[in-house]
Order: structure tokens, then C-alpha cells, then sequence
């Protein structure tokens, strides 16, 4: 298990070093972002699908989901009172939201096998209604940051929101993988057996997506504001991770997924709306970097100290 782990690090180390070798350029983590959300994602949520039975009584993990998504982003508002907007914009939207699909997803089957992949799916079905664009939207609102925006009129505003979520292709395919589970519709093998090698690519692609954004920034005032962030996601880790554990109705092993998924780190839609709301993508690659690496550290000591389902 720690080998798997180190191997999830190395990837993200090496694709780091292989841009200040120059062998990748600095915009290059678009490519793999576009391969991520558009390719591999996609085909690892509905592979997930196919080889799982699917319990109704996995929506509640979804709602749990949207809880754990939501609640820390008006806490984290209330809490920021009294720092520069920008900065307040910055806590908000990266000290809420659990990066599921491309972060936890490949590093959970790689640690529990392809099986423990629906939970996390589930999961973050409930999370990415936040995380995909209601987040952006409540902390525009909330801070006042976008006078354009609120000149609008309403149903622009709701074709606007309406677009920010129907604009994700990982998220068209959650609420497509839930409507089959609804009307108990099959994955067809062959699409099964076509998807397999692009799904099983999943976890090496968003390793290496997160190594090539990461830049240190040069501001101090940063650094303390990243520091603020990471605390704000211990605490809502670990408050997450009881309520999983002492109040979702499953066995050990959905319930640890679910604990290991509550440490998950930043989204990457908080490091898109970072920088579009503050204009500081530096920060924002960093600080998915470093929460990250602090994520598979937690993650793999956390699978080694629960109980063995």
C-alpha cells in the first residue's frame, strides 16, 4: 500500500520536474485537464457503473455529499470576516469542496480495488453540485464580486449558472450514470470492454495534471492565506469523516471510502474560479499541490489504521 501511494507521488513529482526541465511548458497542465475532465474521468465514473450493483441506498451518500460541500462554504464566510475580498474569495472557494473524481476516485481503487469506486462516485454526484459551479456562483453573490453579473437579468443569471453546470462533461455523465440507476439500465459489455483502457489511465493522468500546475508562489501574504485553507479543511475534514462514519447507514468498507474521500483535496474548479475571480492562478495551482500531497499522506495512513472490511 505505501508503494502505491509513493507511486501516485512520484507521478505527480515527475511531471513537475519534467516542466522545469522544460520538457513541459508552463500552460502544458491544460492538456492533461482536457484528457482528465474529458476522457479519462468520464470513462472511469461510467466503468464504475457498469461493474458495480447499485443500491438505492447509496442516494443518501449523495446528499451526504452535498451537505459536506455546501455547509463549509457559508462557515468559511462568516469565519473570513475581516480579510481583503480576494482573499475571502480564495478560502471560500478552495476550503470547500472535495476533489472526488479526479483525485480521490484513482487513488481509492488503487488502494481498494476498481470496486470501491461507485461510493466515491455517489459521493461526489452530491458534491459537484456545489463544487461545478454553485460555489463560484454563491461566493460572487455573497462578496459582491461581480457587478456584471448581478446587472442580469434573472433568466440570463439561471442560462449562465444552468451552463456553468451542463458545461461539465464528468458532471453530464453523473446525472446520466443516476438515471440508469433509476430506471436499472445496463452498461453493454462492448462499451465496457471500449472504455476499460481509458478509465484504468485515470489515476496516472490526474497525478500528472496536478504536477504540472504546481508553482511556488513568491508572496508571503499567499503562503499565510494557504495556511488559513489548509486548516479550514482539516477541521471540515475531520468533522466530515465522524458524521461518515458514525451516521451513514453501511458497512465498514462504503463507510471508510466515504472517510477517505472527506480528506480529499481541492477541487480543481476552485483553482479555475480562483483565478478567474482573484486573477491569481499561481496560488491556486500551489495550493491544490500541496493539498494533495497532504491528502495521500492522510488517505494512505487512514487505510492502513481502519479496520479491514
Amino acid at each position: 500500500m505505501l508503494f502505491q501511494a509513493c507511486s501516485l507521488l512520484l507521478v505527480i513529482v515527475g511531471a513537475y520536474a519534467l516542466k522545469h526541465l522544460h520538457v513541459f511548458g508552463e500552460r502544458d497542465y491544460k492538456v492533461a485537464q482536457g484528457l482528465v475532465f474529458n476522457l479519462t474521468l468520464p470513462c472511469a465514473i461510467i466503468l464504475s457503473f457498469a461493474t458495480n450493483k447499485h443500491d438505492m441506498r447509496m442516494l443518501w451518500i449523495v446528499l451526504f455529499g452535498f451537505f459536506a460541500c455546501l455547509i463549509p462554504l457559508f462557515v468559511v464566510y462568516f469565519g473570513s470576516r475581516g480579510d481583503e475580498r480576494n482573499y475571502r474569495a480564495f478560502q471560500m472557494l478552495n476550503a470547500s469542496g472535495l476533489n472526488l473524481g479526479a483525485f480521490c476516485l484513482p487513488v481509492v481503487q488503487t488502494f481498494m480495488g476498481a470496486s470501491a469506486g461507485l461510493p466515491v462516485i455517489m459521493l461526489d454526484i452530491g458534491n459537484a453540485t456545489v463544487a461545478t459551479a454553485g460555489s463560484l456562483t454563491i461566493t460572487r453573490t455573497l462578496l459582491h464580486m461581480d457587478d456584471n453579473f448581478k446587472a442580469l437579468p434573472l433568466a440570463l443569471r439561471l442560462r449562465n449558472i444552468a451552463r456553468d453546470f451542463l458545461g461539465s462533461i464528468s458532471f453530464d455523465i453523473y446525472m446520466l450514470m443516476l438515471v440508469f440507476m433509476f430506471l436499472h439500465i445496463t452498461i453493454p459489455q462492448p462499451i465496457v470492454t471500449l472504455i476499460t483502457p481509458f478509465a484504468n489511465a485515470n489515476a496516472f493522468c490526474a497525478m500528472a495534471m496536478i504536477g504540472l500546475m504546481m508553482e511556488v508562489p513568491d508572496n508571503r501574504k499567499d503562503k499565510v492565506e494557504l495556511a488559513k485553507v489548509i486548516a479550514w479543511r482539516a477541521v471540515f475534514g475531520v468533522l466530515i469523516a465522524l458524521a461518515a462514519w458514525f451516521l451513514l447507514p453501511f458497512d465498514v468498507r462504503i463507510r471508510e471510502i466515504i472517510v477517505l474521500g472527506s480528506f480529499a483535496p481541492i477541487t480543481i474548479f476552485s483553482t479555475k474560479f480562483t483565478d478567474s475571480l482573484t486573477g491569481n492562478a499561481k496560488l491556486a495551482g500551489f495550493s491544490l499541490t500541496v493539498t494533495a500531497v497532504i491528502s495521500l499522506v492522510v488517505m494512505t495512513a487512514l487505510h492502513a489504521a481502519l479496520p479491514v472490511a
